[in-house]
């Protein structure tokens, strides 16, 4: 039974920069009539989009806010993934309809929601290396919302041995992904960008970019997570520990392998072990009146 057969599409969903990997759609099965979501990639010309496709497939769960797979077809010309739909809408578009003065409160918030997930993969051993705004859907319920994580077209699984050699992105991704040691990756790589996630929602921007490649990509590996005016007051010191990395003398490429994988777990144990010490810390800050009310 080929893909047609067995579901019927209904809208792009793809847009922009996101079609560089492939072409998204929702759709419905036929068989049960449920909604869904499909992925295609062509091959020609797609070798990173082909090998997220193929890892993706393989992280299928039957918790609520993780993905559920329901098909995969291979063909001589693409690869189609096919999902439970997932309802929501990305992090960052949600974070534009929250008053400032409720922003704080929201995100811990969203983390607290998050957790559950977390200890999910953290239990299965799997690592997301890719969390960001858009791989955050926030789902809006009666006074309350619902927190996913999608897009496993990254993620590893420390029980499996990595030969992969993947492209981590600049910008949301720790050192231990950029410099692709991902043998030493944990959970704490998660939180790292998660740190930079809401490091991003609260300010604007990404910390540490910088139009030449190379430059940025030093500072990506290099230099702390700077301050920022637009962060709420206390959260700092809890973005800098989530993303706490090594201080290389020079640059990483230079250093001797056993010294640069000893640096990588130097900046590693600096971040928090899981969320719970996160929000532990969070909890401590000042309460406003009203703080919590959705």
């Amino acid at each position: 039974m080929s893909i047609h057969d067995k579901y019927a599409l209904t809208e792009e969903l793809s847009k922009g920069q996101s079609k560089q990997f492939g072409r998204t759609f929702s759709g419905v099965s036929k068989v049960t009539g449920d909604k869904v979501l499909l992925k295609f990639v062509a091959k020609k010309g797609q070798t990173i989009g082909i090998e997220r496709i193929r890892n993706e497939r393989h992280f299928d769960f039957v918790e609520e806010g993780l993905p559920k797979i329901l098909d995969y077809f291979e063909s001589e010309n693409e690869c189609i993934l096919v999902r439970k739909f997932q309802e929501g809408i990305p992090l960052d578009q949600y974070w534009k309809t929250i008053r400032k003065n409720e922003r704080s409160a929201t995100m811990i918030k969203v983390l607290e929601k998050l957790a559950p997930l977390l200890q999910v993969l953290k239990s299965k051993g799997i690592i997301h290396c890719d969390l960001k705004p858009s791989n955050i859907l926030i789902a809006i319920t009666d006074n309350d919302f619902n927190v996913a994580l999608i897009d496993f077209g990254l993620a590893v699984q420390s029980a499996m041995p990595e030969q992969r050699k993947l492209i981590f992105p600049l910008g949301f991704a720790a050192p231990e992904l950029l410099l692709n040691e991902l043998a030493i990756v944990d959970q704490r790589t998660d939180l790292f960008s998660l740190g930079i996630t809401c490091w991003f929602l609260f300010t604007g921007e990404l910390p540490l970019t910088h139009p030449n490649p190379s430059v940025y990509t030093n500072l990506q590996l290099t230099h702390p997570l700077p301050d920022h005016s637009s962060l709420p007051r206390n959260w700092y010191s809890v973005l800098k520990k989530m993303t706490h990395k090594h201080i290389f003398r020079t640059a990483p490429n230079l250093i001797a392998n056993h010294e640069r994988l000893a640096s990588l777990c130097e900046g590693i144990e600096g971040r928090y072990g899981n969320m719970e010490e996160i929000l532990l810390d969070l909890m401590k800050f000042p309460v406003k009146k009203n703080w919590f009310r959705f």
